[in-house]
Protein backbone atom coordinates (compact mmCIF):
# COMPACT_ATOMS: atom_id res chain seq x y z
CA UNK A 1 0.00 0.00 0.00
CA UNK A 2 0.83 3.19 -0.72
CA UNK A 3 1.90 5.19 2.98
CA UNK A 4 2.88 8.06 1.25
CA UNK A 5 0.12 8.40 -0.32
CA UNK A 6 -2.51 7.67 2.87
CA UNK A 7 -0.36 10.25 5.23
CA UNK A 8 -1.67 12.82 2.47
CA UNK A 9 -5.13 11.77 2.52
CA UNK A 10 -5.34 12.03 6.25
CA UNK A 11 -3.10 15.56 6.36
CA UNK A 12 -5.80 16.69 3.62
CA UNK A 13 -8.60 15.84 5.64
CA UNK A 14 -7.17 18.26 8.45
CA UNK A 15 -6.23 20.61 6.38
CA UNK A 16 -8.98 21.35 3.55
CA UNK A 17 -11.59 20.34 6.37
CA UNK A 18 -13.57 17.59 4.37
CA UNK A 19 -13.81 14.23 4.36
CA UNK A 20 -16.01 11.32 5.29
CA UNK A 21 -19.34 11.05 6.86
CA UNK A 22 -20.11 12.01 10.64
CA UNK A 23 -19.96 8.43 11.71
CA UNK A 24 -17.84 6.14 13.86
CA UNK A 25 -15.96 2.86 13.07
CA UNK A 26 -14.12 0.45 15.33
CA UNK A 27 -10.42 -0.38 15.02
CA UNK A 28 -9.99 -3.42 12.56
CA UNK A 29 -7.59 -4.69 15.09
CA UNK A 30 -9.09 -8.21 14.89
CA UNK A 31 -8.73 -8.18 11.16
CA UNK A 32 -4.96 -8.20 11.70
CA UNK A 33 -2.58 -11.06 12.18
CA UNK A 34 -0.90 -10.81 15.77
CA UNK A 35 2.63 -11.03 14.30
CA UNK A 36 2.09 -7.71 12.88
CA UNK A 37 5.14 -4.97 13.00
CA UNK A 38 3.25 -1.85 13.45
CA UNK A 39 -0.39 -0.91 13.49
CA UNK A 40 -1.79 2.22 12.60
CA UNK A 41 -5.16 3.94 13.46
CA UNK A 42 -5.99 7.79 11.60
CA UNK A 43 -9.31 9.44 12.35
CA UNK A 44 -10.36 10.31 9.16
CA UNK A 45 -13.76 12.06 10.09
CA UNK A 46 -13.64 15.45 10.02
CA UNK A 47 -17.03 16.03 11.87
CA UNK A 48 -15.06 14.54 14.77
CA UNK A 49 -13.93 16.65 17.57
CA UNK A 50 -10.36 15.71 17.28
CA UNK A 51 -10.13 17.21 13.93
CA UNK A 52 -12.93 20.13 14.25
CA UNK A 53 -10.09 21.32 17.20
CA UNK A 54 -7.14 20.28 14.83
CA UNK A 55 -8.83 22.19 12.08
CA UNK A 56 -9.26 25.16 14.35
CA UNK A 57 -5.55 25.46 14.98
CA UNK A 58 -4.31 24.94 11.65
CA UNK A 59 -6.69 28.03 10.30
CA UNK A 60 -4.93 30.38 12.86
CA UNK A 61 -1.87 30.14 10.78
CA UNK A 62 -0.62 31.67 7.35
CA UNK A 63 0.68 27.81 6.30
CA UNK A 64 -2.57 25.72 6.20
CA UNK A 65 -3.87 27.00 2.49
CA UNK A 66 0.09 26.29 1.17
CA UNK A 67 -0.14 22.89 2.50
CA UNK A 68 -3.51 22.10 1.21
CA UNK A 69 -1.85 23.03 -2.35
CA UNK A 70 1.18 20.98 -2.05
CA UNK A 71 -0.67 18.04 -0.62
CA UNK A 72 -3.14 18.14 -3.65
CA UNK A 73 -0.17 18.23 -6.03
CA UNK A 74 1.50 15.03 -4.58
CA UNK A 75 -1.96 13.25 -4.71
CA UNK A 76 -2.11 14.35 -8.28
CA UNK A 77 1.43 13.15 -9.09
CA UNK A 78 -0.02 9.69 -7.80
CA UNK A 79 -2.64 9.88 -10.37
CA UNK A 80 -5.10 10.76 -7.44
CA UNK A 81 -8.24 12.31 -7.08
CA UNK A 82 -7.85 14.10 -3.73
CA UNK A 83 -11.77 14.93 -3.57
CA UNK A 84 -12.77 11.95 -4.31
CA UNK A 85 -10.35 9.83 -2.13
CA UNK A 86 -11.61 12.47 1.04
CA UNK A 87 -15.27 12.22 0.24
CA UNK A 88 -15.17 8.36 0.16
CA UNK A 89 -12.22 6.76 2.42
CA UNK A 90 -14.67 6.74 5.53
CA UNK A 91 -14.58 8.21 8.98
CA UNK A 92 -11.14 6.06 9.68
CA UNK A 93 -8.06 4.47 8.12
CA UNK A 94 -6.42 1.58 9.74
CA UNK A 95 -2.65 0.85 8.46
CA UNK A 96 -1.11 -2.74 9.53
CA UNK A 97 2.50 -3.21 8.53
CA UNK A 98 3.39 -6.83 7.64
CA UNK A 99 6.48 -9.18 7.34
CA UNK A 100 5.24 -11.54 4.35
CA UNK A 101 7.23 -13.75 2.78
CA UNK A 102 10.49 -12.26 4.37
CA UNK A 103 8.68 -8.88 2.80
CA UNK A 104 7.93 -5.26 4.51
CA UNK A 105 4.70 -4.11 3.46
CA UNK A 106 1.30 -2.89 4.44
CA UNK A 107 -2.17 -3.08 4.15
CA UNK A 108 -4.76 -0.12 4.62
CA UNK A 109 -8.12 -0.88 5.80
CA UNK A 110 -11.66 1.76 5.86
CA UNK A 111 -15.24 0.93 5.64
CA UNK A 112 -15.74 3.51 2.86
CA UNK A 113 -18.99 5.82 2.57
CA UNK A 114 -19.18 5.44 -0.96
CA UNK A 115 -18.05 1.83 -1.81
CA UNK A 116 -18.07 2.53 -5.58
CA UNK A 117 -16.33 6.11 -5.35
CA UNK A 118 -13.70 4.59 -3.12
CA UNK A 119 -13.07 1.43 -5.56
CA UNK A 120 -12.65 3.18 -8.50
CA UNK A 121 -9.84 5.84 -6.48
CA UNK A 122 -7.74 2.67 -5.76
CA UNK A 123 -7.82 1.16 -9.28
CA UNK A 124 -6.71 4.19 -10.54
CA UNK A 125 -3.19 5.79 -10.93
CA UNK A 126 -0.01 4.78 -11.68
CA UNK A 127 0.07 2.23 -9.00
CA UNK A 128 -2.89 0.62 -8.41
CA UNK A 129 -4.09 -1.19 -5.12
CA UNK A 130 -5.06 -4.53 -5.12
CA UNK A 131 -8.85 -4.69 -2.75
CA UNK A 132 -10.74 -6.91 -1.35
CA UNK A 133 -13.49 -6.66 1.68
CA UNK A 134 -12.73 -8.23 4.78
CA UNK A 135 -15.49 -8.24 7.92
CA UNK A 136 -16.96 -5.34 6.75
CA UNK A 137 -13.88 -3.69 5.60
CA UNK A 138 -12.02 -2.28 2.40
CA UNK A 139 -8.65 -4.28 2.55
CA UNK A 140 -6.23 -2.65 -0.17
CA UNK A 141 -2.29 -3.98 -0.50
CA UNK A 142 0.33 -3.36 -3.34
CA UNK A 143 0.19 -7.20 -3.50
CA UNK A 144 -1.78 -9.93 -2.86
CA UNK A 145 0.17 -11.65 -0.45
CA UNK A 146 -0.11 -9.14 2.34
CA UNK A 147 -4.42 -9.09 1.41
CA UNK A 148 -3.90 -13.10 2.12
CA UNK A 149 -1.87 -13.09 5.60
CA UNK A 150 -5.34 -10.82 6.47
CA UNK A 151 -7.86 -13.64 5.66
CA UNK A 152 -5.50 -16.63 6.36
CA UNK A 153 -4.75 -15.36 10.29
CA UNK A 154 -4.18 -17.62 12.86
CA UNK A 155 -4.80 -15.26 15.71
CA UNK A 156 -5.71 -11.26 15.62
CA UNK A 157 -3.49 -8.46 16.95
CA UNK A 158 -6.81 -7.25 19.17
CA UNK A 159 -6.04 -10.00 21.72
CA UNK A 160 -2.31 -9.94 22.03
CA UNK A 161 -1.48 -9.09 25.26
CA UNK A 162 1.35 -6.37 24.27
CA UNK A 163 -0.87 -4.55 22.00
CA UNK A 164 -3.90 -4.80 24.66
CA UNK A 165 -1.43 -3.42 27.52
CA UNK A 166 -0.25 -0.84 24.97
CA UNK A 167 -3.73 0.48 24.24
CA UNK A 168 -4.03 1.60 28.07
CA UNK A 169 -1.55 3.68 27.50
CA UNK A 170 -3.50 5.81 24.64
CA UNK A 171 -6.50 7.77 24.37
CA UNK A 172 -10.14 6.25 24.06
CA UNK A 173 -11.29 5.53 21.00
CA UNK A 174 -12.24 9.28 19.40
CA UNK A 175 -9.74 10.78 21.88
CA UNK A 176 -6.72 10.71 19.14
CA UNK A 177 -6.71 12.12 15.76
CA UNK A 178 -4.25 9.42 15.23
CA UNK A 179 -2.36 6.29 17.50
CA UNK A 180 0.20 3.81 16.60
CA UNK A 181 1.58 0.55 18.16
CA UNK A 182 4.76 -0.32 17.30
CA UNK A 183 5.46 -4.30 18.31
CA UNK A 184 8.72 -6.22 19.51
CA UNK A 185 9.38 -7.91 15.89
CA UNK A 186 8.53 -4.02 14.15
CA UNK A 187 10.84 -2.70 16.88
CA UNK A 188 13.74 -4.69 15.76
CA UNK A 189 13.11 -3.94 11.90
CA UNK A 190 13.30 -0.18 12.47
CA UNK A 191 16.14 -0.17 14.35
CA UNK A 192 17.76 -2.75 12.11
CA UNK A 193 17.09 0.07 9.33
CA UNK A 194 18.15 2.87 11.18
CA UNK A 195 21.91 0.67 12.35
CA UNK A 196 22.34 1.23 8.30
CA UNK A 197 22.21 4.40 7.91
CA UNK A 198 24.00 5.85 11.36
CA UNK A 199 27.07 6.68 12.60
CA UNK A 200 29.09 3.80 14.10
CA UNK A 201 29.08 5.41 17.46
CA UNK A 202 25.92 5.26 18.20
CA UNK A 203 24.97 2.26 16.96
CA UNK A 204 25.52 0.12 19.58
CA UNK A 205 23.83 2.75 21.89
CA UNK A 206 21.05 2.71 19.62
CA UNK A 207 21.06 -1.11 19.45
CA UNK A 208 20.89 -1.28 23.31
CA UNK A 209 18.04 0.65 23.81
CA UNK A 210 15.95 -0.71 21.13
CA UNK A 211 16.74 -4.61 22.11
CA UNK A 212 15.56 -3.58 25.68
CA UNK A 213 11.69 -1.97 24.51
CA UNK A 214 8.62 -4.39 24.73
CA UNK A 215 6.34 -2.69 22.69
CA UNK A 216 6.15 1.37 21.40
CA UNK A 217 2.79 3.03 21.49
CA UNK A 218 2.06 6.78 20.29
CA UNK A 219 -0.61 9.07 19.76
CA UNK A 220 -1.38 12.47 18.18
CA UNK A 221 -4.26 14.19 19.80
CA UNK A 222 -6.43 17.60 19.80
CA UNK A 223 -9.08 19.78 21.92
CA UNK A 224 -9.29 23.16 22.98
CA UNK A 225 -6.22 24.95 20.91
CA UNK A 226 -4.23 22.62 21.38
CA UNK A 227 -2.40 19.57 20.51
CA UNK A 228 -0.30 16.55 22.30
CA UNK A 229 1.65 14.39 21.25
CA UNK A 230 2.54 11.30 23.56
CA UNK A 231 4.83 8.43 23.25
CA UNK A 232 4.69 4.94 25.49
CA UNK A 233 8.05 2.97 25.47
CA UNK A 234 7.26 -0.68 27.38
CA UNK A 235 10.29 -1.79 29.49
CA UNK A 236 12.95 0.59 29.09
CA UNK A 237 14.86 0.34 32.18
CA UNK A 238 14.32 3.32 34.09
CA UNK A 239 13.42 3.27 38.14
CA UNK A 240 10.06 5.43 39.33
CA UNK A 241 11.53 8.98 39.85
CA UNK A 242 9.76 11.51 41.69
CA UNK A 243 9.82 15.45 40.85
CA UNK A 244 13.20 16.94 41.51
CA UNK A 245 13.15 18.62 44.80
CA UNK A 246 14.38 22.46 43.07
CA UNK A 247 11.06 22.51 40.48
CA UNK A 248 9.00 24.27 43.38
CA UNK A 249 11.30 26.98 43.46
CA UNK A 250 11.40 27.90 39.66
CA UNK A 251 9.92 31.69 39.60
CA UNK A 252 7.30 33.04 38.24
CA UNK A 253 7.60 34.92 35.12
CA UNK A 254 10.07 32.57 33.82
CA UNK A 255 9.50 31.73 29.62
CA UNK A 256 11.63 29.24 29.60
CA UNK A 257 12.28 26.11 32.86
CA UNK A 258 13.56 23.15 32.90
CA UNK A 259 13.54 20.44 35.59
CA UNK A 260 15.43 17.36 35.97
CA UNK A 261 17.28 15.04 38.78
CA UNK A 262 20.78 13.88 37.79
CA UNK A 263 20.61 11.01 40.25
CA UNK A 264 18.10 9.23 38.24
CA UNK A 265 20.68 9.13 35.44
CA UNK A 266 23.55 7.50 36.85
CA UNK A 267 23.73 4.52 34.46
CA UNK A 268 23.64 7.03 31.05
CA UNK A 269 26.24 9.38 32.85
CA UNK A 270 28.66 6.58 33.33
CA UNK A 271 28.43 5.49 30.12
CA UNK A 272 29.36 8.54 28.49
CA UNK A 273 32.13 9.91 31.04
CA UNK A 274 34.42 8.81 28.14
CA UNK A 275 33.15 11.08 25.96
CA UNK A 276 32.97 14.13 28.57
CA UNK A 277 36.30 14.00 29.79
CA UNK A 278 37.70 14.57 25.83
CA UNK A 279 35.89 18.28 26.58
CA UNK A 280 37.87 18.64 30.16
CA UNK A 281 41.10 20.88 28.37
CA UNK A 282 38.68 22.91 26.42
CA UNK A 283 36.95 23.97 29.75
CA UNK A 284 39.45 23.83 32.13
CA UNK A 285 38.21 21.12 34.95
CA UNK A 286 37.38 17.75 34.53
CA UNK A 287 33.70 17.70 32.94
CA UNK A 288 33.06 13.71 34.19
CA UNK A 289 34.50 15.08 37.93
CA UNK A 290 31.63 17.89 37.53
CA UNK A 291 29.14 15.50 35.98
CA UNK A 292 29.50 13.03 39.14
CA UNK A 293 29.52 15.79 41.64
CA UNK A 294 26.47 17.54 40.48
CA UNK A 295 24.32 14.32 40.87
CA UNK A 296 21.34 15.32 41.68
CA UNK A 297 18.49 17.83 41.42
CA UNK A 298 19.01 20.59 39.00
CA UNK A 299 16.74 23.45 37.29
CA UNK A 300 17.22 26.28 35.04
CA UNK A 301 15.01 29.14 33.85
CA UNK A 302 14.97 32.32 32.18
CA UNK A 303 12.68 35.04 32.46
CA UNK A 304 12.58 38.54 30.86
CA UNK A 305 16.05 41.04 30.96
CA UNK A 306 17.47 44.19 30.34
CA UNK A 307 19.44 44.66 27.51
CA UNK A 308 19.46 40.09 27.98
CA UNK A 309 17.05 38.00 29.26
CA UNK A 310 18.61 36.46 32.78
CA UNK A 311 19.67 33.05 32.87
CA UNK A 312 19.78 31.23 36.41
CA UNK A 313 20.99 27.37 37.03
CA UNK A 314 20.38 26.03 40.43
CA UNK A 315 21.59 22.25 41.55
CA UNK A 316 21.37 20.55 44.71
CA UNK A 317 24.77 18.48 44.43
CA UNK A 318 25.89 15.30 45.94
CA UNK A 319 29.10 17.50 46.24
CA UNK A 320 28.78 20.95 46.69
CA UNK A 321 32.43 21.65 46.97
CA UNK A 322 33.42 19.94 44.66
CA UNK A 323 31.02 21.48 42.51
CA UNK A 324 31.90 25.12 43.08
CA UNK A 325 35.63 24.42 42.33
CA UNK A 326 34.63 23.15 38.85
CA UNK A 327 32.37 26.26 37.83
CA UNK A 328 35.21 28.41 39.18
CA UNK A 329 37.94 26.93 36.72
CA UNK A 330 35.22 26.77 33.66
CA UNK A 331 34.54 30.55 34.57
CA UNK A 332 38.46 31.14 34.46
CA UNK A 333 39.05 29.19 31.42
CA UNK A 334 36.41 31.15 30.10
CA UNK A 335 37.56 34.96 31.11
CA UNK A 336 40.93 33.55 29.77
CA UNK A 337 42.39 33.98 33.08
CA UNK A 338 41.91 38.05 32.85
CA UNK A 339 39.41 38.04 35.55
CA UNK A 340 38.90 37.38 39.47
CA UNK A 341 35.87 36.41 41.56
CA UNK A 342 34.89 39.28 43.63
CA UNK A 343 32.53 38.09 46.69
CA UNK A 344 28.97 40.99 45.99
CA UNK A 345 26.35 41.40 47.83
CA UNK A 346 23.32 40.56 45.65
CA UNK A 347 19.57 40.29 46.63
CA UNK A 348 19.35 37.22 49.06
CA UNK A 349 23.04 36.74 49.89
CA UNK A 350 26.25 37.06 48.69
CA UNK A 351 27.49 35.67 45.87
CA UNK A 352 31.08 35.26 43.56
CA UNK A 353 30.93 38.10 40.72
CA UNK A 354 33.09 37.47 37.78
CA UNK A 355 33.05 40.43 35.42
CA UNK A 356 33.24 39.12 32.06
CA UNK A 357 33.02 42.43 30.16
CA UNK A 358 30.06 42.31 27.96
CA UNK A 359 28.36 40.53 31.28
CA UNK A 360 28.82 39.76 34.68
CA UNK A 361 28.59 36.67 35.75
CA UNK A 362 27.38 35.51 39.58
CA UNK A 363 28.17 31.71 41.09
CA UNK A 364 28.07 30.73 44.79
CA UNK A 365 26.12 28.65 47.40
CA UNK A 366 22.27 29.06 48.56
CA UNK A 367 22.23 26.43 51.69
CA UNK A 368 23.23 23.17 50.16
CA UNK A 369 22.13 24.51 46.51
CA UNK A 370 24.76 25.65 44.05
CA UNK A 371 23.83 28.91 42.34
CA UNK A 372 25.28 30.43 38.28
CA UNK A 373 23.28 33.20 37.58
CA UNK A 374 23.77 36.74 35.30
CA UNK A 375 21.44 38.17 37.72
CA UNK A 376 21.58 39.87 41.08
CA UNK A 377 18.13 39.35 41.36
CA UNK A 378 18.51 35.30 41.29
CA UNK A 379 19.00 34.24 45.14
CA UNK A 380 15.65 36.61 46.10
CA UNK A 381 13.84 34.77 43.06
CA UNK A 382 14.79 31.37 44.20
CA UNK A 383 13.73 31.98 47.85
CA UNK A 384 10.13 33.13 46.51
CA UNK A 385 10.51 37.12 45.79
CA UNK A 386 8.25 36.89 42.81
CA UNK A 387 6.02 34.03 43.13
CA UNK A 388 6.13 30.49 41.97
CA UNK A 389 6.14 29.35 38.43
CA UNK A 390 3.66 26.31 39.58
CA UNK A 391 1.00 29.48 40.19
CA UNK A 392 1.46 30.95 36.97
CA UNK A 393 -1.97 30.57 35.14
CA UNK A 394 -0.56 29.51 31.67
CA UNK A 395 2.02 27.03 33.34
CA UNK A 396 -1.02 25.62 35.33
CA UNK A 397 -2.84 25.73 31.84
CA UNK A 398 -0.29 23.56 30.12
CA UNK A 399 0.50 21.09 33.02
CA UNK A 400 -3.35 20.38 33.02
CA UNK A 401 -3.82 19.92 28.95
CA UNK A 402 -0.44 18.27 29.04
CA UNK A 403 -1.24 16.08 31.99
CA UNK A 404 1.97 16.26 33.72
CA UNK A 405 2.17 14.34 37.16
CA UNK A 406 3.61 14.88 40.41
CA UNK A 407 6.21 12.22 40.15
CA UNK A 408 8.18 12.57 36.21
CA UNK A 409 11.31 12.60 35.10
CA UNK A 410 12.10 15.99 34.23
CA UNK A 411 10.12 18.77 32.37
CA UNK A 412 10.50 21.78 29.84
CA UNK A 413 8.15 24.46 29.77
CA UNK A 414 8.38 27.31 27.30
CA UNK A 415 5.87 30.40 27.66
CA UNK A 416 5.46 30.90 24.03
CA UNK A 417 2.97 34.21 24.29
CA UNK A 418 6.39 35.98 26.51
CA UNK A 419 8.73 34.47 24.81
CA UNK A 420 7.53 35.43 21.31
CA UNK A 421 7.88 39.36 22.94
CA UNK A 422 11.69 38.86 24.09
CA UNK A 423 12.36 37.75 21.03
CA UNK A 424 10.88 40.55 19.03
CA UNK A 425 12.74 42.97 21.98
CA UNK A 426 16.22 40.95 20.66
CA UNK A 427 15.49 41.18 17.32
CA UNK A 428 15.04 45.69 17.92
CA UNK A 429 18.14 45.60 19.66
CA UNK A 430 19.64 43.94 17.20
CA UNK A 431 18.54 46.12 14.51
CA UNK A 432 16.69 43.68 13.14
CA UNK A 433 13.22 43.37 12.52
CA UNK A 434 11.38 39.54 12.27
CA UNK A 435 9.70 39.17 8.68
CA UNK A 436 5.48 39.67 8.84
CA UNK A 437 4.72 36.36 7.87
CA UNK A 438 7.10 34.57 10.43
CA UNK A 439 5.63 36.68 13.08
CA UNK A 440 2.24 36.23 11.78
CA UNK A 441 2.77 32.52 12.35
CA UNK A 442 4.44 32.91 15.94
CA UNK A 443 1.59 35.26 17.19
CA UNK A 444 -1.11 32.30 17.95
CA UNK A 445 1.95 30.39 20.36
CA UNK A 446 1.23 30.33 23.59
CA UNK A 447 2.90 27.24 26.03
CA UNK A 448 4.90 24.35 25.14
CA UNK A 449 5.57 21.93 27.66
CA UNK A 450 7.76 18.32 27.30
CA UNK A 451 7.98 16.22 30.34
CA UNK A 452 8.91 12.34 30.95
CA UNK A 453 7.75 10.22 33.62
CA UNK A 454 7.79 6.47 34.60
CA UNK A 455 5.08 4.02 35.83
CA UNK A 456 4.77 0.52 35.70
CA UNK A 457 7.72 -0.28 34.07
CA UNK A 458 6.31 2.18 31.07
CA UNK A 459 8.50 5.13 29.87
CA UNK A 460 6.28 8.68 28.52
CA UNK A 461 7.30 10.93 26.64
CA UNK A 462 4.85 14.03 26.30
CA UNK A 463 5.02 17.81 24.39
CA UNK A 464 2.06 19.60 24.52
CA UNK A 465 1.84 23.00 22.71
CA UNK A 466 -1.09 25.66 23.22
CA UNK A 467 -2.38 27.84 21.31
CA UNK A 468 -4.10 31.29 21.81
Amino acid sequence: MRLRLAAIVALAVVVAGCGGKASSAPDAATLVPANALAYLTIDTNVRSGQLTSAKQILDKFSFGPRALRVLSADATQEGISLKGLESSIGPQLDIAVLRVNGKLGAVGLTQPTNQKAFDRQLSSGSAKELHTTIGGWTAFADTQPFLDALKNRNAQLATDPAYTEAAKTLPGAGDAIASAFITPAGIGAVAGALLQRVVPSLRGQLKGATSSAGWIAAALSSSDGAVKLELHVKGAGASEVTTSSLADQIPSGAILAASFDGSKNRGTVSGNLGVLRTFSPRLGTNIAQLVKALNGPMILYVRPGRPLPDVTIAAKPADPKQVMTSVAQILKKLSGGQAKPVPTKVDGGTLEQLDLGSIDLYYGRLGDEVVATDSQTALAELKGSVGRLANDAIFKEAQSGAGLPSANQGFVFVDLKDAVTAVEALAKLANQKLPPSDLANLKPLRSLLFYGSHSNGVESLVAFLKTS
